[in-house]
């Protein structure tokens, strides 16, 4: 593969004369500061995972590139969870290499001043993602540069619930992700009035085909770098664009009702969550529609989930459903409202430690006659 990279990067780069094992990697990294590191990710994937978290460690100021010959899911997205800011495959992305490369020499990679990617998935159909995902951008947006990505290629619809004719979607950028920077980003988003900056999806979701989960993580890479705030609403289907999505969010918020049905597919997603590779400490539940006296309790569902529930807004089917109707906010159509005061502290929670946010200890969960929808004793 050397060979390989000197013929693409002839013009672009100083190579080295030969490559070097990960375990002299992270010191040469550290003593001659390097614009780009090249990682090998055929040979040794669980070595070039480990190296890059000892970089980051270190705090080196470096793009970490990982190169492999063939395009495998699992390893693009255990690279993106590890830091890697692209995933090339050799010849093939060749073009995509020398962009990459040279866009790193004048603007060397910078974590720590990436904004923060929360996605929102839904238990099911219906418990409101789309509600809590926009209506948390809006707050955010009062003191923020936030973006709000529809990211449910199965049906999305942000776009209506806000009001929204967007004259460009997600599907014209991710038929140029291979090359999207922040001006093309920005230049391509729907300002609304709340200062949300919206992405959304086209009317004839046909039209966006297959997303490939390169195209995908090129798109939210690119808003971390422009946005402070990053929402992803994903809807409540695992797919491998929005799987990119989940693994690459600093926070993933799961939205669900507080009945049977409803926490029973959260089990599900969160199962399904944990088996794409997110962990459960980035996972929060927020319950939606609470009624005044709901069939499962706050404790009942935490126990079952074995996660935190961090927030709650009540069930105001009347307010709601109205403001949706007219493409607005709860806020703009009932500012004294208790829902909008029980969203805006929603905001909160995303400057929450994680370590206050851990799941619930496993050993600990309560038994209870809601125990048996899940398959477990007691």
């Amino acid at each position: 593969m050397m060979e390989t990279i000197r013929d693409t990067l002839a013009a672009e780069a100083v190579l080295p004369n030969s490559s070097v094992e990960f375990g002299e990697g992270v010191d040469l990294a550290l003593r001659s500061l390097p614009d780009v590191v090249l990682v090998g990710f055929d040979e040794s994937p669980g070595q070039a995972v480990e190296f890059a978290r000892l970089v980051k460690k270190e705090k080196a100021r470096c793009t970490l590139i990982a190169l492999s010959r063939t395009r495998d899911a699992e390893r693009i997205l255990s690279a993106m969870r590890a830091g890697y800011a692209e995933f090339i495959v050799l010849p093939d992305d060749a073009d995509q290499l020398r962009l990459a490369v040279q866009h790193a020499a004048f603007h060397p990679e910078d974590v720590e001043g990436k904004g923060l990617v929360v996605a929102v998935i839904g238990a099911k159909g219906g418990v409101g993602a789309t509600f809590i995902s926009t209506h948390l951008s809006s707050e955010l947006a009062a003191i923020h540069r936030v973006l709000c990505i529809d990211a449910n290629f199965q049906m999305g619809d942000i776009a209506p619930a806000m009001d929204i004719i967007p004259k460009d979607t997600i599907a014209d950028l991710l038929a140029r992700a291979a090359n999207i920077d922040e001006r093309m980003l920005t230049g391509s988003v729907f300002v609304h009035p709340s200062k949300v900056h919206f992405l959304c999806q086209p009317d004839d979701i046909d039209r966006i085909g297959d997303v490939s989960p390169d195209d995908m993580f090129n798109v939210i890479n690119a808003a971390a770098h422009g946005y402070q705030y990053v929402i992803l609403d994903v809807g409540n289907h695992i797919d491998p664009a929005t799987s990119v999505c989940l693994n690459v969010a600093d926070q993933v918020l799961l939205v669900t009702t507080p009945d049977v049905v409803a926490v029973r597919d959260a089990h599900r997603i969160l199962k399904a969550l944990v088996a794409t590779g997110v962990e459960k400490k980035r996972v929060h539940v927020v319950l939606n529609r609470v009624p005044k006296q709901p069939f499962l309790t706050r404790d009942t569902i935490e126990s079952n989930l074995g996660l935190r529930v961090v927030g709650s807004v009540s069930d105001d089917a009347r307010r709601v459903d109205h403001a949706l109707n007219e493409g607005k906010l709860v806020r703009d159509v009932y500012p004294k409202a208790e829902i909008v005061t029980e969203i805006a502290r929603l905001v909160g929670l995303l400057s929450e430690d994680p370590d206050d946010l851990q799941p619930v200890n496993e050993t600990e969960e309560k038994k209870s006659i809601f125990s048996r929808f899940f398959n477990r004793g007691g």
